[in-house]
């Protein structure tokens, strides 16, 4: 089971902050974010960052039963 967090306009536009995945791992990040848009179509487009057990991911990262994979819109700072 893979716990997903969304953030931001991704938890408000999906209704939905955090989620549980039953998906067979080891599976990618980029995989992961294809089972997600199936799972919630209201998902908007567009890049999202991505964080792993509290580690910044890119989408080639591999995610692993039990891990905790955080999904965030992109943001700026300054």
């Amino acid at each position: 089971m893979i716990r997903v967090l969304l953030f931001g306009v991704l938890a408000t536009k999906t209704g939905t902050r955090e989620l549980s995945l039953e998906v067979n791992t080891p599976i990618t990040l980029d995989a992961l974010l294809e089972e997600l848009k199936k799972r919630l179509p209201s998902l908007p487009e567009g890049e999202f960052l991505f964080a792993v057990n509290e580690e910044h991911a890119s989408r080639k990262s591999v995610v692993n039963d039990g891990d905790t994979v955080a999904v965030m819109p992109p943001f700026s700072g300054g």
